[in-house]
């Protein structure tokens, strides 16, 4: 009998350190599986500029933050390769200016529950405050995900040409934290206007008083302050750049 509970507490025992070793794996805790990682050696033939005194470790290791890549870990961590702060801003203006009214079409991406939503939507860029603004009608899917959890993420592609296409593409990846904004809301009005002075009317059509009151009772304004974007363009590279740069909120 004795024996029985021996054997019945060891296995115990056991089961839960095994239980407790798979916990841990499968946790970002301590950085994630091991092969997710790159392995530091040589320096390969596309590696990104850095600083000569970093180490390899300095940036292919667990750094606290699982949306960073290798590669924007080094940019962050290197001051060689970077635009000064005002010229990044500058281009990721420049890249989603549109058709000269600031307003592009996005992907956006929120999470309820745990379970994550990919959204095409256009958002238009207050080039003043540099905040993301887009008009929807109410219940929509992704406005139950952005009141539930107001941490979201964005991106925006641009391919080329048809000659080119897949050859260098240009892309902004946006997060920050979103805001529903309704009528009534002190920042509603300006936030509308932003959104109605970069909308493409069909030919012919207007906004009628009339119109506009159906709006602001009809649709929510998705205000977007960005927290950090990141540009991706190869052109960065013919200056000796690294070809991602990364904005951060902050003192401009």
């Amino acid at each position: 009998m004795k024996k029985m509970v021996t054997f019945a507490v060891v296995f115990i025992i056991v089961s839960l350190c095994t239980t407790c070793s798979f916990a841990q794996d499968s946790t970002w805790k301590d950085g994630g599986p091991k092969y997710i990682y790159v392995k530091p050696g040589k320096i390969t033939r596309g590696h990104m500029p850095y600083d000569k005194e970093m180490k390899c470790i300095d940036c292919h290791m667990w750094d606290g933050v699982d949306a960073y890549t290798a590669a924007t870990i080094s940019l962050k961590k290197s001051k060689t390769g970077r635009l000064p702060r005002e010229e990044i801003k500058k281009s990721i203006m420049e890249t989603l200016k549109g058709t000269g009214n600031y307003r592009e079409m996005f992907v956006l991406s929120t999470s309820f529950n745990n379970k994550p939503l990919a959204t095409c939507i256009e958002f238009s860029i207050d080039p003043k405050t540099f905040i993301f603004y887009a008009s929807s009608e109410k219940q929509t899917e992704k406005l139950f995900h952005v009141a539930a959890n107001p941490h979201v993420s964005m991106v925006y592609v641009r391919q080329r040409d048809d000659k080119s296409y897949f050859i260098d593409p240009v892309g902004v990846q946006v997060t920050g934290k979103a805001e529903l904004l309704k009528n009534g809301d002190p920042d509603f009005e300006e936030a509308l206007a932003v959104c109605l002075s970069t909308v493409h009317l069909p030919p012919g059509v207007v906004i009628t008083p009339e119109r506009l009151e159906h709006i602001k009772k009809n649709q929510l304004v998705t205000k977007l302050t960005p927290e950090r974007i990141i540009i991706t363009n190869h052109e960065f590279r013919k200056k000796g750049l690294h070809f991602k740069q990364i904005w951060e909120a902050g003192s401009d």
